[in-house]
C-alpha cells in the first residue's frame, strides 16, 4: 500500500520538533539517571557520578534522540495506515 504524500506543511515541521525535543528530554533524562542509579542503594543519599566527563550525555542523548523519533514516527504511521484500512474496510 502506497501512501500519497503531499507538500510538508509547516503543522507537520512543528510537530517533528515536538517529538525530538520530547524523544531528547527523554533520552536525557534517562542519561542522567542511569549516572546516579548507583546513588540510590546507599543511605543517606549523596549524589555522586559515574561519567567523568560530559560526552556519554552528548552521546547518549543523540542516540536516543534520534531513535526515540523514529519510534514515534514509525508508531503514528502504524496509526495513519491502519485509520486508512478501516475507512477502505467501511466503503
Amino acid at each position: 500500500m502506497k501512501i500519497k504524500r503531499g507538500r510538508i506543511s509547516k503543522e507537520e515541521i512543528i510537530a517533528d520538533a515536538i517529538f525530538v525535543l520530547i524523544s531528547a528530554f527523554i533520552s536525557l533524562l534517562v542519561t542522567f539517571l542511569f549516572d546516579i542509579h548507583h546513588c540510590f542503594y546507599e543511605w543517606p543519599f549523596q549524589l555522586s557520578f559515574i561519567f567523568d566527563s560530559i560526552y556519554p550525555y552528548i552521546i547518549f542523548t543523540l542516540a536516543g534522540t534520534i531513535l526515540g523519533f523514529f519510534i514515534i514516527k514509525l508508531f503514528l504511521l502504524g496509526e495513519k495506515e491502519e485509520q486508512i484500512a478501516k475507512r477502505k474496510k467501511r466503503k
